[in-house]
Parts: structure tokens; C-alpha cells; sequence
């Protein structure tokens, strides 16, 4: 284990708070036990169904973050004891194993460049011809768009003929109903 990593930081620095909660927490049981004994409160009259669970809590604490901390140092003593020289080794085999590494990645972003390059002149390639495409057909639309015009034109003249027909039409049979209406009902 690292010394220096944040993981081992972060487990200092609960042990170091565990042992001034230990601490912390012996000296109240202490002076709890202290403060009635010094006022004069005999040993028998004091409430030991509440002190006992603190007492044994922290006794509990106290030795649990004082086994973590000598673990701590035993695991930072043994990385002291390391031959340099394996150390060296051993850093300098995860250097090469890392460089290796960078050296494929760069192979795949390399192939994957190429491949994005070949695909983007494909692109423009298409676009050009699309490009022409469209020139040509700009003519064909233009010429598509006179005809639909005029035959949209002819289509509107012709409905409003239809109209006027119907309208006519109408005026001139509604006269003689409402005449025949007119005379037939007194």
C-alpha cells in the first residue's frame, strides 16, 4: 500500500479522529466518574449502568484505532524495507507497460484518422456531384415550375368559369320558383 495515495491519507486521517474520539471520550468517562467521587457522592450511589456502555465503547474504540494505526505502520515500514532496487524495477516494468499502452492507442487513433479522412473526402466527393446535380436540375426545376404555373393558372381560370356558371345558373332558376311560388300560394 502507497503511502502517499489519497486512500491511505483518508485512512490516516480517520484513525487520527477515531483516536481523539477515543480520547475525547475516556476523559468524560473519567471525569464522570471523578467529579462525583471528589463532591463527596459515595461509589454506591452512582448510576455505573451509564458509565459502564461508554466505558467499554471507547476501551473498544480506543484499541480498534490503535490496531489500525500500527497496521498503518507496519504496511509503511514494509514499503521503507523494499530493495530499491526492485523498486526501481518494478516502476520502471509499469512505466514500459504504460508507454506500450500509449503506443497501441496512438496506432488506433492513427488507423482512425485515416479512416475518418478517407470518409471525409467521400463526403465532399458526393457533395460535389450533388453540387452538379443540383445545376442541372436548378434547369429541369425551372422549367417544371413554368409548366405547374400555367396549368395552375388555367385550373384557377377555370373554376372561377365554373362559379360564374353555377351562380348564373342559380339566379335563373330561383326567378321562376319564387314567381310560381308567389302564384301559387294566395
Amino acid at each position: 500500500m502507497a503511502a502517499n495515495t489519497p486512500r491511505a491519507k483518508i485512512r490516516r486521517t480517520a484513525i487520527t479522529i477515531a483516536l481523539i474520539a477515543s480520547a475525547a471520550f475516556t476523559a468524560t468517562i473519567v471525569i464522570g466518574t471523578l467529579g462525583p467521587l471528589a463532591t463527596g457522592t459515595s461509589v454506591d450511589q452512582m448510576e455505573w449502568n451509564i458509565v459502564w456502555p461508554w466505558a467499554i465503547s471507547c476501551t473498544a474504540l480506543l484499541s480498534i484505532s490503535i490496531w489500525a494505526r500500527r497496521r498503518e505502520t507496519r504496511a509503511r515500514l514494509a514499503q521503507v524495507r523494499e530493495d530499491p532496487g526492485e523498486t526501481l524495477n518494478r516502476r520502471v516494468r509499469l512505466i514500459n507497460g504504460a508507454f506500450s499502452d500509449a503506443a497501441k492507442l496512438m496506432e488506433d487513433l492513427r488507423r482512425d484518422l485515416e479512416a475518418q479522412q478517407a470518409v471525409r473526402e467521400l463526403l465532399i466527393a458526393q457533395a460535389e456531384e450533388q453540387q452538379r446535380l443540383l445545376g442541372v436540375n436548378e434547369d429541369q426545376a425551372e422549367k417544371i415550375r413554368q409548366i405547374l404555373i400555367g396549368q395552375s393558372e388555367a385550373t384557377v381560370r377555370a373554376e372561377r368559369r365554373q362559379q360564374w356558371m353555377f351562380f348564373t345558373l342559380g339566379l335563373v332558376a330561383s326567378i321562376p320558383i319564387g314567381i310560381m311560388i308567389n302564384l301559387l300560394v294566395p
